[in-house]
């Protein structure tokens, strides 16, 4: 049998026979991920075949060094099983010490000075400054948590810092000046929130919107495109895929030599590109929305990444298929500054919420604020591996103590949403505290370190303000070994972590890619090293179990943060934000 490098390669010289040799490798695996969330074993085979499709039309996006092609395979069918399967502040953090600290950023001489120049000042014009520079806190947020009007905090602010400079040397000046873009609480780095599409945090570029709908059709079938944002360096496009009378339910596809029955929508989709500035794009994602489809029209969002970044000006665009061309335009969008809405930030991180109302009663819609190494996931606590429990919830509180669960609603898993939206069923309208117990957490790994693999090896990953400590044994916990496969040849190790440095951050998941300094053979047969998430009873993150064949043992096996390798931790964190939910 040959290594994944092989059949690969065998791939390319002879797509049929290429093909066959993956699909027998991997067909067991593909249906076990298919069946875990499909109960039908006829959806279970569409599910299958479209897996394999949508490799070998994506095959130039496998990348060895990230992983395996097990698992990318199982990647891919997992999002189609999902996608089958679905057709059924303001500023509200910790309370703000009586005596900010000066920031460490100031030498000792200097804080002196400062803290000699702030007793000089009123109390009140003091605190304001504390309250802004120390804290980072806008203006509208030491109003209210002042009770002042909201032009005495802007004129008391500027008359404290100008005595403040008649007092201190201009370099001290400037330094607290200085303080406010580099705090950890300011909301400086967010640069304007588009409602129902996220919160930018590229000062080089703005949000760009579909500045129509496009309808076009022929023969084959009809595209409609309903919605489009281009964030960044990503563009997500929001389309309606409908079959027309020369396309039948299954069609033929061919591949190399021969010909296989992929359903209608592979076959319309095969050739999809996006056409911007000159340059082509691939989709990097399709994104089902089952509530929206039917066996003959579906609703998907592609996703393109890789772009340049908008600038601020009207953009002509076209979404490309072998069969049909669909021109539009993206126009910049009208962004609201993050003051106008309550949000709450910490150290790590932040929200930013948005009531409104839908047809089920109040709506929360919350927006991620990531932090200066810490990206927060859209869907706020969603994500986890264990989120059961009262302490995994978002809760409104009205003014009686009352206390209504949110449902979470209008989150993709896989598509690029920027935001969670919560559903509070009917409440009346009035003044309400949202609690958030935490946010979920990702970040990079240290890219490029290499852990040599041998029973009772220990190794510290420095992280963002934490260590992560891993332990390899060639021994797994009963309660893990009881659920392993059987059968392996190779040497297998269970790598387990802990989270070291920092209370209220609880690991909840990572990768690693196993690896050897030296190549498997071209005559070895078999899997060469492979590295698997573990889990426990109850669906948490329990460590990795790595395994390699005899004889890469002795081709010094490693584990690996490669390029995107990212860890997933839950904050312990709660916000309080004080909203008002609309009539």
């Amino acid at each position: 049998m040959e290594t994944d490098a092989q059949r690969m390669a065998l791939l390319e010289k002879d797509p049929e026979e290429g093909m066959a040799a993956i699909m027998e490798q991997y067909g067991g695996l593909v249906w076990a991920v298919a069946a875990r969330r499909l109960c039908n074993e006829e959806d279970v085979r569409e599910c299958v075949n479209e897996t394999f499709a949508q490799f070998y039309f994506e095959r130039s996006r496998y990348q060895p060094e990230k992983g395996t092609l097990g698992g990318w395979l199982a990647r891919i069918a997992q999002r189609r099983a999902v996608d089958k399967w679905r057709a059924g502040w303001r500023f509200e953090g910790e309370e703000l010490p009586e005596n900010l600290a000066a920031p460490a950023g100031l030498g000792a001489e200097d804080r002196l000075d400062l803290e000699e120049a702030l007793a000089r000042l009123s109390p009140q014009d003091a605190e304001i400054l504390r309250m802004k520079y120390f804290a980072g806190m806008t203006a509208k947020e030491i109003a209210a948590a002042l009770d002042l009007p909201y032009e005495t905090v802007k004129k008391r602010q500027q008359r404290g810092l100008e005595r403040l400079r008649r007092m201190l040397i201009v370099g001290l000046v400037l330094a607290l000046l200085a303080l406010l873009a580099a705090c950890g609480y300011a909301l400086l780095r967010y640069f304007g929130v588009l409602p129902g599409y996220g919160v930018n945090t590229d000062p080089e570029s703005s949000f760009a919107i579909l500045a129509r709908d496009v309808y076009q059709e022929n023969d084959l079938g009809s595209v409609e495109l309903s919605e489009g944002v281009w964030d960044g360096d990503r563009l997500s496009l929001t389309i309606q895929l409908s079959r027309g009378p020369g396309t039948e339910a299954t069609m033929p596809m061919v591949v190399g030599n021969s010909t296989y029955p992929v359903s209608w929508d592979l076959y319309l989709l095969q050739d999809a590109s996006l056409s911007l500035g000159g340059e082509s794009y691939r989709p990097t994602m399709t994104v089902m929305d089952a509530s929206r489809s039917t066996a003959d029209s579906l609703a998907m969002e592609l996703v393109f990444e890789g772009l340049p970044r908008p600038k601020g000006q009207a953009a002509v665009a076209s979404l490309e298929f072998s069969w049909l061309s669909l021109p539009f335009v993206l126009d910049t969008a009208q962004e609201i500054s993050p003051e106008e809405f309550v949000y709450g930030l910490g150290e790590l991180g932040g929200v930013l919420a948005i009531p409104t109302r839908s047809q089920t009663g109040v709506a929360v819609e919350l927006y991620p604020l990531g932090g200066e190494n810490f990206a927060v996931d859209p869907g706020i606590i969603s994500g986890r591996y264990d989120p059961a429990g009262d302490e995994a919830t978002l809760t409104l509180i009205d003014r009686e103590g009352g206390r209504h669960e949110g449902r979470a609603a209008g989150l993709s898993s896989y598509g690029s949403d920027q935001y969670s939206r919560w559903e509070f069923g009917d409440l009346e309208p009035g003044e309400y505290t949202l609690h958030i117990p935490g946010l979920m957490l990702t970040a990079v790994l240290p890219q490029d370190v290499r852990i040599p693999v041998a029973k009772g090896e220990q190794q510290v990953l420095e992280l963002p303000g934490a260590s992560l400590e891993m332990q390899i044994s060639g021994e797994f916990p009963p309660a893990i070994a009881s659920g392993l496969s059987e059968g392996g040849t190779g040497a297998r190790f269970f790598v387990s972590f802990a989270l070291a440095g920092r209370e209220d951050l609880t690991l909840e998941g990572l990768t690693l890619s196993a690896g050897t300094e030296l190549p498997a053979p071209e005559s070895f047969v078999g899997g060469w090293s492979s590295c698997r998430v573990l889990t426990d009873d109850a669906g948490a993150f329990a460590g990795l179990d790595v395994e390699f064949a005899r004889e890469a043992m002795s081709a010094s096996p490693f584990l690996t943060t490669g390029a995107g390798n990212t860890f997933t931790c839950w904050w312990e964190h709660p916000f309080e934000l004080k909203i008002q939910v609309p009539s």
